[in-house]
C-alpha cells in the first residue's frame, strides 16, 4: 500500500510543484540575508530526501547510493562545522544525482566534469518553459500545462479565501485584533531585485534536482505532439475547475467554522468577551459583513451549480457545499441576532427593521439553493422562488404598522419608561410621525414634559398637512380628530393643539 501511494507521489506533476515551493521558501528562510552555517547542511539532507521521494527507480542504483552516502556525509559536516570545501561537494554530489539518469557519463570523468558545468544551465529551465508557453499561445495551440493547470486551480481558492477572511476580520473585533499587528506593505518591502535573483538561483537548483535530467535526446523515443486548439473560455469556467471549487469548499469550510464557533461561543453560549472588546462592538461590527459573506457564498454556489455536469453531479462537491451553505445560514442567523442585542443597546430604526427583512431574505434565498439542488431545479425555478418570497414579504409588511412598532419598542425598553437603559431618542419619534404619538402618550401619562411637547409638535404638523387636500389621508385625519378630542376632554394635560 505504501508503495502505491509513493509511486503516486513520483508520478505526480502537482506533487513536484509543491515539493519546489516547499524548497524555496525553505531556502529563503534559512539563507537570504543569513550568513551560512549548519543550515546549509540541513538544507541538503532535505534536498537529498525530496529528490529520493521523486526519484525512486534511480535511487535503487548502486550509484545513487554511493553518491547520497557521500552527499549527506558533506552534510553532516557542515552540521557540525562550517566548511567551504563541504559545501562545494555537497552542491556537486546534489548535482550528480540529478545527472543519474544519464548513461553516458559514469565511466567517463571528463564527460561528468562537462555535464556538472552544464547543469548550471538548467536554472534557466522555468525560463525556457515559460517562452515555450508564450510561443503556444501565440499560435493559438496549447498543450496540457502543468504550471497554467497549478493557477487555475489555487486561484479560486486563494482569491475567494482572502476577501473571505478580510469580511471576517470586519465583522469580528476578536479576528480584527488577530491581524491588526500584520502589515501588508511588509510582503511587498520583501520584495527587492537581489531577493528575486536569489529566488531564481535557488529555484533553478531545486528545479534540477527534483526534475533531472532526462536521457540524451537520442536514445529516447521520439513522441509525436499532440496538440489541441484552444478553446475560448470565459472568466468563470477557466477559475471554476473541479479541483478549484473543491479546494475552495474544504477552506471556506474551515474559515467559517471558526467564525461559527466563535459566535456559537459569545453570543449564543455567553461566554465572557475577551478583554477590551464590548457585546455592541461585537453585535454591530459583524451584521452586515456577515451578509455580504452569505451573498458571496450564494453567487459562488450558483456559479458551482451551474457548471459542467462533471461539477454540479459530483457528491463530494455537493456535500461540502451543503454544509458550507448551512454554515452560511448560521451565521445569517447569527447576523439577525447581533443586530438584536444592538437594537436592544441603541433601540429600533427603519434602517434597522430593515436589516431584520433584508437578512430574513437572505437566509431564505440560501434555503432556496439547497433545496434547488436537492430537488434538482433549475435556475429560473430558483429565481422565481425568490421573487415569489420577496414580493409576499414585501405585500405582508405593507400591512404592518412599522413606525408604530418601532415607536412601541423604543419607548417601552427606554430609560424612561423602565428606569434603566437607553435614554429615548424624542427627536426620531417626532420624525416617525403620527404612528408614535399611542406610544408616546405612555410616557405623557407618566407626567413627562417632553413626551407632551412632541405630541403637540406632531399634533401641529398632522394639522398642517391636513389643510392641504393633496397631502390628506383618512388615518391622519381619524388620529387629528382623536387629539382634538383629547384635548377638548382634558385641557389640563397640557395640549396646546395647533392655534388657529
Amino acid at each position: 500500500m505504501l508503495s502505491e501511494v509513493l509511486s503516486q507521489i513520483q508520478k505526480s506533476a502537482k506533487t513536484k510543484i509543491y515539493s519546489m515551493m516547499a524548497l524555496l521558501i525553505l531556502a529563503d528562510f534559512l539563507f537570504y540575508k543569513q550568513a551560512i552555517g549548519w543550515a546549509a547542511g540541513l538544507f541538503g539532507i532535505v534536498m537529498v530526501g525530496f529528490y529520493f521521494l521523486h526519484n525512486q527507480a534511480i535511487s535503487k542504483s548502486l550509484w545513487a547510493q554511493i553518491i547520497t552516502i557521500l552527499t549527506i556525509c558533506q552534510c553532516l559536516i557542515l552540521i557540525e562545522k562550517s566548511s567551504a570545501m563541504s559545501l562545494c561537494l555537497m552542491v556537486l554530489g546534489l548535482m550528480s544525482l540529478s545527472l543519474l539518469r544519464r548513461d553516458d557519463w559514469k565511466n567517463n570523468a571528463a564527460l561528468w566534469l562537462a555535464y556538472c558545468l552544464l547543469f548550471f544551465a538548467g536554472f534557466l529551465y522555468p525560463l525556457r518553459r515559460l517562452n515555450n508557453a508564450l510561443k503556444k499561445y501565440q499560435r493559438r495551440y496549447v498543450l496540457p500545462n502543468t504550471a497554467v493547470v497549478f493557477v487555475r486551480g489555487w486561484f479560486l481558492p486563494i482569491v475567494f479565501s482572502c476577501l473571505f477572511l478580510f469580511l471576517f476580520s470586519q465583522a469580528n473585533p476578536i479576528i480584527q485584533n488577530w491581524f491588526k499587528d500584520f502589515d501588508a506593505r511588509w510582503v511587498f518591502r520583501g520584495f527587492t531585485l537581489w531577493r528575486v535573483i536569489f529566488w531564481l538561483v535557488m529555484a533553478g537548483l531545486v528545479c534540477s534536482v527534483i526534475r533531472p535530467c532526462l536521457k540524451i535526446r537520442s536514445k529516447r523515443k521520439k513522441q509525436q505532439a499532440i496538440y489541441k486548439k484552444q478553446e475560448e473560455k470565459s472568466f468563470t469556467k477557466w477559475a471554476f475547475t473541479k479541483e478549484a471549487i473543491i479546494r475552495s469548499l474544504v477552506i471556506f469550510n474551515l474559515i467559517f467554522a471558526v467564525q461559527t464557533i466563535m459566535d456559537m461561543d459569545y453570543l449564543w453560549l455567553g461566554r465572557a468577551l475577551p478583554e477590551g472588546f464590548s457585546y455592541a462592538e461585537y453585535a454591530h461590527d459583524g451584521a452586515y459583513p456577515l451578509i455580504v459573506t452569505a451573498l458571496l457564498a450564494a453567487l459562488f454556489v450558483l456559479i458551482t451549480q451551474s457548471s459542467d455536469k462533471e461539477i454540479s453531479e459530483s457528491t463530494l462537491i455537493k456535500k461540502l457545499t451543503y454544509i458550507w451553505v448551512a454554515q452560511n445560514i448560521l451565521l445569517v442567523f447569527s447576523s439577525i441576532y447581533r443586530t438584536a442585542l444592538y437594537v436592544e443597546i441603541y433601540a429600533l430604526t427603519y434602517l434597522r427593521f430593515a436589516a431584520f427583512m433584508w437578512m430574513g431574505l437572505v437566509a431564505a434565498g440560501l434555503i432556496w439553493i439547497i433545496l434547488r439542488s436537492v430537488w434538482q431545479k433549475s435556475n429560473t425555478w430558483l429565481i422565481n422562488a425568490n421573487v415569489i418570497t420577496l414580493l409576499a414579504t414585501l405585500y405582508i409588511t405593507s400591512f404592518i404598522n412599522i413606525g408604530g412598532y418601532i415607536a412601541h419598542y423604543n419607548v417601552l425598553h427606554s430609560k424612561e419608561m423602565k428606569g434603566t437603559g437607553v435614554s429615548l431618542d424624542f427627536g426620531y419619534l417626532e420624525q416617525i410621525g403620527g404612528a408614535s404619538i399611542p406610544s408616546l402618550e405612555k410616557l405623557q401619562k407618566k407626567g413627562d414634559m417632553q413626551a407632551i411637547s412632541v405630541i403637540n409638535q406632531i399634533a401641529k404638523n398632522l394639522k398642517h398637512n391636513m389643510d392641504d387636500w393633496r397631502q390628506w389621508t383618512y388615518s391622519e385625519y381619524r388620529l387629528l380628530k382623536y387629539l382634538q378630542d383629547r384635548k377638548h376632554e382634558n385641557p389640563h394635560e397640557g395640549w396646546v393643539l395647533g392655534q388657529d
